[in-house]
């Protein structure tokens, strides 16, 4: 797969699909008004119509850093008004997400997956269920089933997302791939918060969990520092007490 050097108009690709938002909804990952959803696809669709500027090959428009940072600024500035405070919170997570600025990188975030799907494909042996308990054990394995073992597979929903496909050499796979390993693993991170809050697990509950999912990591050659993994945990945990 083709890659470029800034990520910020595969956020705007995202946003523009009706596929995306689907999981979003589905996924219980975007928080405000289904109003300011739709005003993000607008938004978005306008920006990526701009990217394009009628050719019909994304690989043959300017790619550059420089026009890369000035798009994504006009998005921004143009997005701003039309989110609401949770919709501009779910916004902001999901550009740092594909972009690598949250505390844990998208590549860490892709080894926990992969290490979870691991583990459950083994059964969760003993020392998974002693760190994750049997509560977040069942919540994370129905979630894995809900994203389909931690995929998000590509289907068109619309004429927009069928154009796109057919103006993005090899999209399908380059969208799943992000939305993947940038959206996925942050999903199953949440659950984990949530269920060690709502099944009575305390704060002392997620360091032992810590360990284990960066040791599970560790295997498949991986590495995670079990400390931010902490700090992120508690982030999602305290993001969804909010919600």
């Amino acid at each position: 797969m083709l890659q470029i050097s800034d990520e910020t108009d595969d956020v705007i690709v995202l946003l523009s699909t009706d596929w995306f938002s689907t999981w979003m909804f589905s996924l219980d990952q975007w928080r405000g008004r289904q109003a300011s959803l739709a005003l993000t696809k607008d938004v978005a669709r306008r920006a990526a119509s701009g990217i394009l500027s009628g050719s019909t090959d994304y690989y043959l428009v300017d790619l550059s850093p420089t026009r890369n940072a000035a798009t994504f600024d006009r998005f921004m500035k143009e997005l701003r008004p039309c989110l609401d405070e949770k919709g501009s919170q779910d916004t902001c997570r999901l550009v740092d997400s594909i972009t690598g600025h949250s505390p844990l990188s998208r590549d860490q975030r892709w080894a926990l997956k992969s290490a979870l799907i691991r583990a459950t494909a083994l059964g969760l042996g003993a020392d998974a269920r002693a760190a994750l308990g049997e509560g977040v054990v069942a919540v994370v394995i129905n979630m894995l089933e809900l994203l389909g073992a931690g995929e998000i597979p590509f289907q068109p929903e619309s004429r927009w997302d069928a154009e796109l496909d057919s103006k993005f050499g090899g999209l399908p796979g380059r969208l799943e791939d992000f939305a993947s390993a940038a959206y996925a693993p942050s999903v199953l991170l949440q659950e984990v918060a949530v269920a060690t809050r709502h099944l009575q697990y305390g704060p002392s509950d997620v360091a032992p969990l810590a360990d284990w999912w960066a040791g599970a990591a560790q295997q498949l050659s991986m590495y995670v520092d079990p400390r931010f993994l902490v700090i992120h945990m508690d982030e999602l945990g305290g993001r969804a007490g909010e919600s």
